[in-house]
């Protein structure tokens, strides 16, 4: 998927948590998905460096699962509407059934999709 003439990297930034097997394959199906969403669409090729940065943040039950490109992203700077294709749909039903919510935001310098569940998704609508 990554052309010889594509500099891209990936950047991989967690910490220890424990999750059941089904919560374990959800999240990395979800990484999968988002990672390959970048790698196809955010990157023209010859463009720039491209770097996709992948986090995870574990606090008790709680966790914030990141996936951020510099990619192409949507240049007016707004929330992105995600589309309504099967890799959405598969993400969005992966974090439901983590009982979890995804928000995306896209701009200029990329788009950044977080899937939270609990602690961390109460903290951020409190800060939206």
């Amino acid at each position: 998927m990554v052309g010889e003439d594509q500099p891209i990297s990936l950047r991989v930034l967690g910490q220890g948590g424990r999750a059941t097997c089904r919560d374990a394959e959800s999240l990395g199906l979800i990484v999968t998905e988002l990672v390959i969403n970048s790698l196809k669409h955010a990157f023209k090729p010859g463009t720039k460096v491209g770097q996709i940065a992948v986090s995870y943040e574990v606090s008790g039950t709680d966790w914030k699962l990141s996936v951020v490109d510099n990619g192409v992203g949507k240049p007016d700077g707004v929330f992105a509407q995600p589309k309504s294709g099967l890799g959405t749909g598969i993400v969005k039903a992966l974090a439901k059934q983590l009982d979890s919510q995804v928000v995306t935001l896209s701009g200029a310098n990329g788009t950044a999709v977080t899937v939270t569940h609990a602690t961390f998704a109460g903290s951020e609508s409190k800060n939206q």
